[in-house]
C-alpha cells in the first residue's frame, strides 16, 4: 500500500534551504528547464535532471513543461546542434539530486513530493 501512495505523489521543484529562491511560477520553471532563464532572485540557477529511466522525470516534464521526456530530448538535441544551449545536468539518482541541491544554492531540481529530504525546500508544485 505504501508503494502505491509513493508512486502517486507528484513531482515538485526544489532548491536547497540556503537558496534565496522562495517560490517560482510555472512559466519560470519552464524557462529554467528550457535553458531560457538563468537567474532568479539574483541567483544564477543550474537545473538538474533525474536519469531518463526515472519515472518522476516523465511526470515532471508532462506536468510542469507540458511535454514528454522524449519531446524534451528532441528539443535539447536541436538546441545543442544549433549551439543555443545545453540541457540540465543529469544526475545519477534521486539521492545525488538531493545531495547536490543541498550543496549549492544555485542548483534547482525536482523530486517526487513524497521523497523530498529535509534540508530542501519546495518552490513549485505543478
Amino acid at each position: 500500500m505504501l508503494v502505491s501512495i509513493t508512486a502517486m505523489a507528484d513531482p515538485v521543484v526544489v532548491v536547497g534551504a540556503e537558496s534565496s529562491i522562495s517560490s517560482l511560477s510555472q512559466n519560470q520553471v519552464r524557462q529554467i528547464f528550457n535553458g531560457q532563464l538563468r537567474r532568479v532572485s539574483g541567483v544564477s540557477v543550474k537545473p538538474l535532471d533525474l536519469p531518463g529511466s526515472n519515472g518522476t522525470r516523465e511526470l515532471f516534464y508532462q506536468q510542469a513543461m507540458g511535454k514528454s521526456a522524449e519531446q524534451m530530448k528532441s528539443y535539447w538535441a536541436r538546441m545543442i546542434f544549433t549551439g543555443r544551449g545545453m540541457p540540465p545536468r543529469e544526475v545519477s539518482s534521486e539521492r545525488e539530486m538531493g545531495m547536490l541541491l543541498g550543496s549549492d544554492p544555485g542548483f534547482i531540481g525536482y523530486l517526487d513530493e513524497a521523497r523530498v529530504p529535509s534540508g530542501l525546500k519546495v518552490v513549485y508544485r505543478p
